[in-house]
């Protein structure tokens, strides 16, 4: 079976017009493969399905549920599942060959779902409404970091990894002259996460003052920038990202690991981050801490230790031998490549 060849429900606990996660990226590749995608929005008030910009995808806006459809009695809450999956069929004048749900608070049971192939598919960590249901009633899962296959494993042994995926066009950096008396040092990201670990970074900033901070992303406190070696560019659009990670010296991710350990086994930031070449100074990231091209603290304290140690040895992590590493990587965990992961897991799990 290929992917491309299916009619595909894509189920997101995100909408269309969220800045672009994983489940946006893999509706794009695969409608660019040849599926018929239809990307459907968390429940609302209306009816609707809306064109994109792209062949083969459709947005779907469907109404709610019945209030308090995840505490009725089982056979219930499949009645209600299978009627509202008979209707979206209708409205979209599709019969889907695969329900692909990223979200287990809707469509959390698939036992009444008999004809499709059904995947559920966990990519953060806080995705933990109707787990066991989700899981034990999906065909295969499929998880990012250990922590989640841990949870589904529990319920579903047919659940595997899949690294978050790589969606960004990247051109390999030619090898330059640097100087490591004043760098630029950025960070790309939401910045109002809680996962940030601010006291560490503003100490490190202040004990670097001949370096130069730039922080890019969504931001509600201005008053994190007050040191005059740091500075918030504002959130980027895509091209304008890549040119902020051009300008780079070095990237960081400073995340209070010590605390938030299981939640920061593999932010999506690090894929990305991995893809621009850059050397990458980083808190404790469990899927990486074997990694030799990325330069990683074991615990929070040591962070400002590896970052000294990167600006002291800049030519090393700044070498084509290794961004040549980071960007292989990140390419051999591109979607394209990431779906064909997949549909190998699919096909062995119909056939095996």
């Amino acid at each position: 079976m290929k992917l491309k060849n299916q009619n595909i429900l894509l189920i997101s606990p995100e909408p269309w017009d969220h800045p672009w996660v994983s489940k946006h990226h893999y509706a794009y590749s695969m409608s660019q493969a040849g599926a018929k995608i239809f990307f459907v929005n968390p429940p609302g008030k209306i009816w609707k399905i809306s064109n994109t910009i792209y062949p083969n995808l459709k947005v779907l806006d469907y109404t709610k549920f019945t209030a308090g459809l995840r505490k009725f009695p089982r056979r219930i809450s499949q009645y209600l599942i299978k009627k509202k999956l008979d209707k979206i069929e209708a409205f979209c004048k599709t019969q889907f060959d695969i329900i692909w749900s990223f979200d287990n608070s809707v469509f959390f049971d698939f036992t009444p779902l008999k004809q499709s192939i059904n995947i559920s598919h966990i990519v953060d960590l806080n995705q933990d409404f109707e787990t066991e249901k989700a899981t034990k009633t999906a065909d295969i899962c499929f998880y990012c970091s250990n922590p989640i296959g841990n949870r589904l494993k529990k319920f579903n042994l047919n659940s595997h990894f899949i690294n978050h995926g790589f969606g960004t066009f990247i051109k390999l950096h030619t090898e330059k002259p640097l100087s490591s008396n004043k760098l630029k040092i950025g960070y790309a990201g939401n910045l109002n996460l809680k996962y940030l670990d601010w006291n560490t970074l503003l100490k490190t900033i202040r004990q670097l003052p001949e370096h130069q901070f730039l922080f890019a992303g969504p931001n509600h406190d201005p008053s994190k920038f007050q040191l005059p070696n740091m500075s918030h560019v504002g959130s980027l659009s895509k091209q304008e990202l890549a040119d902020f990670y051009q300008e780079m010296d070095l990237l960081i991710l400073c995340y209070n690991s010590d605390r938030y350990e299981e939640q920061l086994s593999n932010p999506h930031k690090m894929m990305e981050y991995l893809g621009t070449g850059k050397p990458i100074v980083a808190s404790f990231t469990s899927t990486y801490e074997s990694f030799p091209f990325i330069n990683m603290s074991n615990v929070q304290s040591e962070w400002p230790i590896k970052l000294q140690e990167t600006i002291n040895n800049l030519a090393y992590w700044s070498s084509n031998k290794m961004q040549k590493k980071r960007i292989e990587y990140a390419v051999s965990n591109s979607y394209e490549n990431q779906i064909k992961r997949i549909e190998d897991l699919i096909n062995q799990s119909l056939h095996g």
